[in-house]
């Protein structure tokens, strides 16, 4: 029984990290479905950017929207400030004087997605680009997004978000390479059928897709609208092109606590996903089932597959070897906590203890999710 619960559970972690990266790359070079593009067009367009208390970082945002390179008058950008305390407002009032381009809104403190929905309502653009205030775009990223607005079949689509920083954190380091991983799979499911979510910090939508976001709770918003826009027939897309840019987490302690929070907003997108589920084609429930569902579960998969492995009969041929590879895989985990804890850097060798960390992270956040409701308001991420 053992060996059974074993082959399983390594079959599960071998299926979501593995064969099937390998079978959406596969299916998108010999099954994959080109869409129409259009350099040249440049519709109207609002940057839609929701903040509390970003004074550090929001001057730069401010300067980079300035900066990108797209038609006078076609691109705006409106800003909702969830009740910020510190100088955020002042910074957007005075920019709004400067730039006409460039208005705000100042709402009591209701959370994230509240203040993204009462922007929405607000913009008259057919189009609508998401971003972040400590997201830095490329100056021609707009442009990049928006050429596959041509194909009326495409409903979103998503930038390339590249990470920063982290050189001297473990953490930073895993974070990247976790990402660079991420962003190959995204790419190819978008080419196959259509990319599971996007990057919150640049993705664009078309206005008359968008669907208002629960505002009750914390919800992945990046993950469940773009789902939502599938549902409704419509496709999303990756474009690499547009590029922007964010720091990492300055810390594995830092980027375990986000991890944490984005895990708990994302399973609080499960019962919406399932509504919506009969709406998916197959091919789209099953990227959904190997991606995301399975991927979710890894941490209840490695500790059924430790215990299987514990449990295999001493006399086996088996049981020695693999538990010297976990002894092996769980040296190299405390390896890299301990140089994180020096602010050491040790390459790809930093790879167990974040693939740990992560693990442990979504485990934290299942477990608490019963007992600890995330509240609809958010604060900043620590980045460097």
């Amino acid at each position: 029984m053992a060996s059974i619960i074993l082959i399983i559970s390594l079959a599960a972690l071998v299926a979501t990290y593995a064969l099937y990266p390998l079978a959406i790359e596969w299916l998108a070079r010999h099954r994959g479905r080109p869409w129409r593009t259009d350099d040249a067009l440049r519709p109207d367009v609002t940057m839609v950017v929701a903040v509390y208390n970003e004074e550090q970082v929001l001057p730069a945002k401010l300067a980079n929207f300035r900066a990108m390179e797209y038609p006078g008058g076609r691109l705006r950008l409106l800003v909702g400030s969830d009740g910020s305390s510190d100088g955020t407002n002042a910074l957007l009032r005075d920019a709004a004087d400067a730039d006409e381009r460039i208005d705000w809104r100042d709402f009591t403190r209701g959370g994230k997605l509240r203040t993204i929905n009462r922007l929405l309502a607000e913009v008259e653009t057919p189009y609508v680009v998401f971003s972040d205030a400590n997201t830095m775009y490329a100056p021609d990223a707009v442009q990049k997004l928006m050429r596959h607005f041509a194909d009326e079949r495409v409903g979103a689509v998503c930038g390339n978000l590249l990470l920063r920083g982290g050189d001297a954190s473990v953490g930073g380091a895993g974070e990247r390479t976790y990402w660079s991983y991420e962003n190959v799979i995204k790419k190819a499911e978008a080419r196959y059928a259509t990319a599971l979510g996007a990057t919150g910090g640049i993705y664009a939508i078309r206005r008359e897709a968008f669907e208002p976001q629960p505002e009750d709770t914390q919800v992945a918003d990046d993950l469940l609208l773009p789902l939502r826009i599938t549902a409704a027939g419509m496709r999303v897309v990756y474009e690499s092109d547009a590029v922007a840019e964010e720091s990492t987490s300055p810390s594995m302690r830092e980027e375990f606590r986000r991890k944490v929070r984005v895990a708990r907003t994302s399973f609080n997108s499960i019962p919406h996903i399932m509504r919506v589920w009969r709406r998916y084609p197959l091919r789209v429930q099953m990227m959904l089932l190997f991606h995301k569902f399975l991927r979710w579960i890894v941490p209840f998969m490695l500790l059924i597959a430790a215990g299987a492995i514990i449990a295999l009969p001493a006399d086996g041929a088996l049981r020695e070897p693999l538990l010297w590879a976990m002894a092996a895989f769980g040296a190299l985990t405390i390896l890299g906590w301990l140089a994180e804890l020096a602010g050491r850097r040790l390459g790809v060798f930093s790879l167990p203890f974040y693939f740990t960390a992560i693990n442990a992270a979504l485990l934290v956040a299942w477990i608490t999710l019963p007992f600890k409701r995330p509240p609809p308001t958010w604060e900043p991420s620590v980045r460097e």
